[in-house]
């Protein structure tokens, strides 16, 4: 099964009606026959031993724990959906192009143990094309979108939904993690994934990146625009990456350091209204027209 994701393709050893079980993934298959570069490559049903030593990153998150390893040559992963249950592992080199796991489908949580281990491997590999997966709220008006940035909670969705309702030819491109990619002329390209939260959203469509909204919750509406440098901060605090591992660090640090100085940013203080989504939008609109 080959995945197109942000104009870059990978391979995934599966059968084509594990796409069942992965809905979010439908739009993003391509042919086999198509030729094209294969960035990275995912191996299914390979013998992956446990590691001998403890791991240099611990997560639990959702119910889940994730472990990972790093090696001059190689990561490590072991994901464990509950206490007791099938422990998946995956072992890629260090720039992600050939990826080993130990997944097999019949199990309750296979699909999300390949979902997760496609997202790690899309992640880190598409870090090498100037590509990031940002926490975030996308929308699309013609050829251009922004990006609504900030923490769990913050209201970026309540933000998307504002603009897709007030303000004309406004749709949701994505709503938890769009990819944003540095394109040769200097300008950014933002996508959709098939990764988008809790929202039904898995659109294989992408427009030119015009502004990021970095959005806080406040009393009144109001717009600033920020550095470079503290966009940069802020785009960092919102990216997936192995802070120890200084190969991926530096490239996904590069690119967003191209994206912070390509795309205006701004901080929306904010209220959940009508009048929040039009302040956007304006500067936004303003940007479009540059």
């Amino acid at each position: 099964m080959k995945l197109r994701i942000a104009d870059l393709t990978m391979e995934v050893a599966c059968k084509a009606d594990e796409l069942e079980r992965l809905p979010n993934f439908v739009p993003f298959v391509v042919p086999d026959e198509r030729r094209e570069e294969i960035v990275c490559r995912i191996d299914t049903g390979c013998p992956l031993r446990a590691e001998d030593g403890a791991p240099q990153l611990v997560s639990r998150v959702g119910g889940k724990l994730l472990a990972l390893w790093l090696y001059p040559d190689c990561c490590s992963v072991s994901l464990v959906f509950a206490e007791g249950g099938c422990c998946y592992r995956l072992r890629a080199d260090r720039c992600w192009r050939q990826v080993q796991t130990n997944w097999v489908p019949g199990y309750a949580d296979s699909a999300f143990a390949l979902n997760d281990f496609i997202m790690l491997a899309f992640t880190y590999r598409s870090a090498f094309y100037r590509t990031v997966l940002v926490h975030a709220s996308s929308v699309v008006i013609a050829e251009d979108g922004c990006a609504f940035i900030g923490r769990s909670g913050i209201g970026k969705s309540t933000h998307s939904r504002l603009w897709t309702r007030y303000i004309p030819g406004a749709w949701l491109l994505n709503d938890d993690q769009p990819v944003l990619r540095c394109m040769p002329d200097g300008s950014v390209r933002i996508y959709g994934s098939p990764w988008s939260g809790k929202t039904f959203c898995y659109e294989n469509q992408s427009a030119r990146l015009r502004a990021l909204f970095f959005m806080e919750q406040a009393s009144a509406n109001r717009l600033l625009p920020v550095s470079r440098v503290e966009a940069f901060r802020k785009l960092m605090a919102a990216t997936s990456l192995i802070g120890r591992d200084a190969l991926t660090f530096s490239a996904i640090s590069e690119t967003q350091a191209c994206i912070a100085g390509a795309v205006p940013g701004f901080i929306l203080e904010n209220r959940p209204e009508k009048a929040a989504a039009l302040l956007s939008y304006a500067a936004f609109d303003e940007e479009r027209k540059k």
